[in-house]
């Protein structure tokens, strides 16, 4: 772990303050299953038949420990075969882990149970507080000044829209982090500061929504790592069970080393089972890759801000075929989005007949999941329409249905950002 310049720090603490006694889910905060976190280090190269204790590992979001436990116990087991003797454990230890978290009820609860560990493994109770004191920083990662890099970065980061975060806060967020575009969501500030933070050589792991490897906001992060970072590992994990709770998001796990660009191994929705997930880590890391194991090699997949192609070498080949030879869909003049933001999908959302509004409100909505196969597959899904032809709110005294349901959700509809927004509209 090597020295970085400090950024300055701005008092922001009471907005950062009100941020960090939020709810979980206002925070972004989502909980990572035990063997996907121990597949991501296996996958990163965090692993004990190396001297962890030479390393320098961050953990930018720790919540409740379900990466920062693994770590420290696997920093321990390593410490303990490497160095018998442990002369001075504070000293060899002190070093090898920083790890931030916002939430303070979170970190109380994590620094028990990771003195608790430091205790089994030999630890005094003074060595363990002092270390403790050196891992464990309290604060907003992307305020915080850490003047280190590190051999390695793993975690969970943070998944919240830009429109929940305060207004200040995000302002001051796009003044230190260029990769901050459009309507990028938090964890993206996460990533470029991250990949900023590591050593030459020096690998992130991290599990996270893979939108901003296709979306418009993702072009400056995408263009980061095509100039200046190896992708060299893609695991789609969508539609499996990796988190504690259901995720709406697409989730995906990505390592980045800092070194030149090469190929990129990609595995596509693995079994979540702690063996097969320990083999998968090691072959997506072997030398060559044996045939027919379920893991492919794609090369030139970061180029600049284009959208990556991670599912085949075909379909990688026809949409660098059809970049080069005709214009986007914006050039042509379409309209591009990212779909149906309404704030309360629960309440806006649902199938066709649950709807209780007028036919001519609810419109039939094809997502995602409808056209897995390639074709339409209907599931059923509808979503409300307030707006008349004009593109204004049409009047609720000629659609009473409508008027009655919105009033029956008010709560729910008021408590939106852009309700908070605009509360006369």
């Amino acid at each position: 772990m090597t020295q970085q310049e400090p950024l300055p720090i701005f008092d922001l603490s009471d907005i950062v303050g009100d941020f960090a006694r939020s709810t979980a889910q206002e925070r972004g905060a989502v909980f990572t299953r035990s063997e996907i976190v121990e597949f991501i280090l296996d996958l990163s190269g965090y692993t004990t038949d190396q001297p962890l204790h030479e390393f320098g590992l961050l953990e930018p979001a720790f919540g409740n420990g379900d990466f920062l436990l693994p770590v420290a116990d696997r920093l321990l087991n390593a410490y303990s075969h490497w160095c018998e003797k442990r002369v001075d454990m504070v000293k060899d230890l002190s070093g090898a882990i920083r790890a931030v978290e916002l939430h303070h009820d979170s970190i109380q609860k994590v620094r028990v149970e990771l003195l608790a560990l430091l205790r089994a493994h030999g630890a005094s109770e003074q060595d363990a507080h002092q270390l403790l004191a050196e891992w464990l920083i309290e604060g907003d990662f992307l305020l915080v000044e850490l003047p280190w890099n590190f051999t390695h970065v793993v975690g969970n980061p943070p998944y919240v829209r830009h429109e929940h975060v305060p207004a200040r806060l995000m302002s001051e967020y796009r003044a230190r982090y260029s990769t901050i575009y459009d309507r990028a969501d938090l964890y993206v500030p996460f990533f470029e500061r991250c990949l900023s933070q590591l050593e030459s050589g020096g690998t992130l792991g991290f599990i996270c929504s893979d939108r901003w490897m296709k979306n418009k906001y993702g072009g400056p992060l995408r263009a980061m790592v095509a100039h200046h970072y190896h992708l060299t590992a893609y695991v789609d994990m969508v539609d499996t069970p990796a988190f504690h709770s259901e995720v709406v998001a697409y989730p995906a796990i990505t390592t980045i080393k800092r070194e030149s660009p090469g190929p990129t191994r990609i595995a596509h929705r693995p079994r979540v089972d702690s063996e097969y997930l320990t083999e998968l880590a090691l072959l997506m890391r072997a030398d060559t890759i044996p045939e027919e194991r379920g893991v492919s090699e794609i090369v030139e997949v970061a180029k600049g801000s284009e959208p990556w192609i991670l599912q085949s070498l075909d379909q990688l080949a026809v949409a660098r075929r059809l970049e080069a030879d005709f214009p986007t869909l914006e050039q042509s003049g379409c309209r591009v989005g990212i779909g149906v933001a309404t704030g309360a999908d629960k309440v806006f959302i649902k199938p066709l007949e649950e709807l209780d509004v007028e036919p001519d409100r609810k419109l039939p909505l094809v997502t995602t999941r409808d056209i897995k196969t390639g074709t339409v597959i209907w599931r059923g899904l509808a979503v409300i329409n307030p707006f008349g032809d004009d593109g204004s709110l049409v009047d609720l005294e000629r659609y009473p249905r409508l008027s009655g349901y919105l009033k029956q959700h008010a709560d729910t509809i008021r408590n939106r950002n852009c309700a908070k927004r605009n509360p006369k509209d």
